[in-house]
This record gives structure tokens, sequence and C-alpha cells, in this order.
């Protein structure tokens, strides 16, 4: 009986093991890609919308007066009217900033989604997930400076908008730890499993041929 020694190589496992959560979130990407367009469209609408319809509405007309020969205007029609107010410049600028960012990541999911990019990229799917989590952050932002532009210095709602804030604060940094712990954690099972891949990995003998029936 002929055999043949085949030894295998000692990394094979490894790089499955690498390679197994990519290509599971790959496969995660590709299944709920209806799902990523649904909730881009749905922050973009919302950028959109509180970008053209701000809170305190808009000038109806231009609201101007006259001292002597100068004449000044406060504001011209369609503009926003807090977007000038002396205590509320920096509540409309951020959030102004945050619907940009927010819309600018929802309209590139849409962008990456329909221009047919497979999600088993890993550049495409670290781009997906970038933009997923900065549009979150910022739809999320834009709510706490749009409440806080409409809202008349009461103590009650100031103390509700600081609650809000550090759940948005702590909530961030829970999911980092989280995920630092879980990279950890895979690290020192690969380390523990490459170290012990080369006493498991033995020349297998195969054979190439059947031994003669009697």
């Amino acid at each position: 009986m002929e055999v043949n020694a085949r030894e295998e190589h000692p990394y094979n496992d490894l790089q499955i093991y690498w390679a197994g959560p990519v290509d599971h979130q790959g496969d995660w990407l590709e299944k709920t890609r209806g799902n990523l367009v649904v909730a881009a469209t749905v922050i973009a609408a919302m950028s959109f919308g509180v970008m053209v319809n701000p809170p305190g509405g808009v000038w109806q007309n231009e609201n101007c007066f006259s001292e002597g020969q100068t004449r000044t205007c406060e504001g011209k029609v369609g503009t926003s009217i807090l977007e000038h107010h002396p205590t509320k410049r920096f509540f409309y600028l951020g959030m102004v900033i945050s619907n940009l960012v927010s819309f600018s990541a929802s309209m590139g999911i849409i962008l990456l989604v329909i221009t047919g990019f497979r999600f088993r990229n890993r550049l495409i799917m670290a781009i997906m997930v970038m933009f997923r989590v900065v549009a979150v952050l910022c739809i999320s932002a834009a709510f706490f400076f749009a409440a806080a532009l409409v809202q008349h210095e009461d103590d009650f709602i100031q103390n509700i908008l600081q609650i809000y804030v550090g759940f948005w604060v702590l909530l961030p940094v829970l999911i980092i730890l989280i995920q630092l712990v879980r990279f950890l954690w895979w690290v020192i099972r690969l380390i523990c499993c490459g170290s012990g891949l080369r006493r498991r990995s033995t020349p297998r003998l195969l054979p190439l041929a059947l031994p003669p029936v009697p």
C-alpha cells in the first residue's frame, strides 16, 4: 500500500478563524441591504426637513427699521429667525453642522448601495459601518440642538437635555469598551489557539490505493 505524507499548514485554521467574523458581517450587510437603504432614507429625510423648516420658523417679511439714513434689516424673507439670535447662535450652528453631516453620511450609504458595491469587500464594509455610526450620532446631536433652540430656559427641560446628552456620551463609550473587551478576548484566544496549532497539526497519512480484497 502506497502512502503519501501530507503536512497541513499550521495556520490554515488561524486564517479561517480570522476571516470568519468578517465574512459573517459581510453576509449580514448583504442581507440587510434593503434595511440600510430605508434607515438611510429616513435619516436623510429628517435632516433635510429640519434644514428647510428650522426650529423657530423663518422670516415671513423683511423686518427692517431705519435710523436716519441707515436702513437695517434683522432678517430676510425665508431665512431662519434664530440664525443670528445672540443666545441661540451656538445651538443653531450645531444643528446645521450635525444635519449636514448626517445627511451626507446617509446619502453616502444610499450611493454605495445603489451603485452595486458588494459588502463582502472589507473596505466597503468599513466605510458602511462608519457612515452608519456617524449618521446616527449626528442626527441624535441635531435633535439636542433643535430642542435647545426652542426651549425657554426651563429648568426641567434643561435637566432632561442634560440626561439626554449624558446618555449619548455614555452609550458610545460603553459600546467601545464592549468591543475592546471582545477584541482583547479574541487576541487571547488567538494566542492560545495559535500556540496549540503546531502541536495539533501532525502529518496525516493518506492512502493512495486500497489494500487488495482477499
